[in-house]
């Protein structure tokens, strides 16, 4: 297999060059993450990924890089993209396991444009932490990769009974590491909101807790968008969303660790609760919000 970077141009992504050339450490570490994950896991992504790196966006093409990488190495298996069914030129999500397919769309949002959009925190002094627009960005990728599964489907390319996963990246959005007790990811799809809690004044000491349902964030422009897909019928095709926090710089010794699988308790084709033996999982049972660990299992 060819090396992924191949040779900068006068078209080369500003990104791609940086890393190519390596000017810094942080740098080289990105250089021979992608490197190694192409060289591993190159077979199953499209075989033009280099040249879309260095030519349209690094960091979608590598978040696919790396999403193959850490399920790999977690031993869930993958179909090269050779062997799996041809698009008939509608196009196809980005990744296959085997065995029992399951098909993974890939997703990683910018911080946007406009008064919604996200930007980095000052250097100094005191700042909010946009939760919400954070929270927007994701949701609002999210819808767009429902319908587009659904077309999907639809098309044929996706089998009715097969599952299906969208795999989000917050690798490029600011405030990425600011997570509270509910993940950012679980609030944009299961209509949560944040953690209350009940206080007895008098007595001095907390009484309960409760999550609050919050099924919609507003837009400045005073638009709902819905953050309750995994509520909702029309999102039953969707067997899970897969989240990372991860860039090429910053990503956990063992990739993957930071993984967060939100399951559909709506699913037409639910995964299994032990798929990704990586990461946290979240659940909704009996209108209770339920995590966990990765159940740890031994690939042979």
């Amino acid at each position: 297999m060819t090396r992924f970077f191949q040779g900068t141009d006068a078209s080369s992504e500003q990104l791609y060059s940086d890393i190519e050339n390596a000017p810094n450490r942080y740098f080289r570490k990105a250089r021979r993450l992608t490197e190694r994950m192409w060289s591993s896991c190159g077979q199953f992504v499209d075989a033009d990924a280099p040249d879309r790196a260095r030519k349209d966006d690094f960091y979608p093409v590598w978040w696919e890089l790396y999403l193959a990488y850490a399920l790999s190495g977690a031993g869930v298996p993958l179909v090269p993209t050779k062997d799996r069914p041809r698009d008939v030129g509608k196009g196809r999500p980005d990744l296959l396991t085997k065995n029992v397919p399951i098909w993974i769309e890939a997703v990683m949002p910018h911080a946007g444009t406009g008064p919604d959009a996200l930007s980095e925190p000052p250097t100094e002094g005191v700042f909010s932490i946009p939760l919400d627009t954070f929270v927007l960005r994701l949701a609002t990728a999210i819808q767009e990769k429902v319908t587009k599964l659904e077309r999907y489907i639809k098309s044929g390319t996706i089998s009715s009974t097969d599952s299906t996963v969208i795999a989000v990246s917050g690798g490029r959005l600011p405030f990425r590491f600011q997570e509270y007790p509910i993940p950012n990811i679980v609030r944009a799809v299961c209509g949560v909101g944040f953690v209350g809690v009940e206080l007895n004044v008098e007595k001095r000491k907390r009484v309960g807790t409760y999550v609050e349902f919050r099924d919609h964030i507003q837009k400045k422009s005073n638009s709902p968008v819905p953050t309750d897909l995994f509520l909702r019928k029309e999102s039953a095709h969707v067997s899970a969303v897969l989240y990372s926090s991860s860039d090429c710089v910053n990503y956990p010794r063992r990739p993957g660790a930071e993984f967060i699988l939100v399951h559909n308790p709506n699913a037409s084709v639910p995964l299994a609760n032990n798929w990704l033996p990586v990461g946290c999982q979240y659940w909704i049972k009996d209108n209770q919000l339920l995590s966990g660990t990765a159940i740890s299992r031994t690939v042979s």
